[in-house]
């Protein structure tokens, strides 16, 4: 909700979101993501229940097959039980890790940058990669491509012999100037990364899986340690937006 604006009802929401999602499912597509299509309530709680109980996917697939759809309610999705741990998460009888990016790849990005960390992976059972945009306010875009670009052009006027990255850095500091003062929008994105397997055993398998592959997408990974539950929940589809539920003022972090 934007400041100063009135409490909308959840009908009105819906409505507006209803009039979006066709033209964000379009444009999906056309960046190569497939057809796209929103999921209905039951398809959502049943990957919020396979994500947490694993081999509850095998009966709800035979469900399907047979035609009886198992009816879940959006109280029987999460884990009966779970333990988070510093290093990993423990959700019925599966284990986890997650992993949050803290660098996008450098330089020129091509389409199959994040094919090898997307493929499966005989070590990993399950792989969730999840991508967070969160569109940026015009008025702190052009504050950030101008402060991007000025301390660029510093790092090439302050040596003799500026490297091959500072040179590549400014020019695309410039592009991306020129690019928002022609009306094109900024976005933070983020990504996380949780990988599961159903044996604490196979779980150092897992994370050198992960951890190599992310290395081949020229991604910057940290291991969210001491917030294994909460990056787990971040990667799946329910809406959590988490700068909502950080106790740091917006002002504080956007400073940092």
């Amino acid at each position: 909700m934007r400041s100063g604006s009135r409490k909308r009802e959840p009908q009105e929401v819906a409505r507006d979101l209803a009039s979006r999602l066709p033209g964000l499912s379009q444009r999906l597509q056309a960046t190569g993501a497939g057809i796209a299509r929103p999921m209905g309530a039951q398809e959502l709680c049943e990957v919020v229940r396979v994500a947490y109980d694993p081999p509850a996917a095998l009966v709800i697939d035979e469900a399907h097959a047979s035609g009886h759809p198992v009816e879940l309610t959006w109280g029987e999705v999460g884990p009966s039980g779970a333990q988070t741990n510093w290093e990993n998460y423990r959700h019925e009888g599966a284990y986890s890790a997650s992993w949050t990016m803290t660098g996008a790849p450098r330089g020129s990005v091509h389409a199959n940058v994040l094919s090898k960390l997307l493929a499966p992976h005989g070590d990993v059972d399950r792989k969730r990669i999840t991508l967070l945009y969160r569109p940026m306010d015009s008025a702190r875009a052009a504050q950030l491509v101008e402060r991007d670009q000025n301390n660029a052009n510093v790092r090439i006027t302050s040596c003799n012999r500026p490297s091959a990255r500072a040179l590549v850095d400014a020019r695309s500091a410039a592009q991306t100037a020129a690019e928002e003062a022609q009306g094109a929008g900024l976005v933070n994105f983020g990504l996380v990364v949780t990988a599961t397997v159903n044996g604490l055993d196979r779980l150092p398998d897992a994370v050198a899986a992960i951890e190599q592959t992310s290395g081949a997408a020229r991604l910057l990974l940290r291991r969210a340690y001491g917030s294994q539950d909460t990056a787990f929940a971040a990667s799946l589809p329910i809406g959590l937006v988490l700068p909502k539920h950080v106790l740091l003022p917006s002002e504080i972090r956007e400073a940092l």
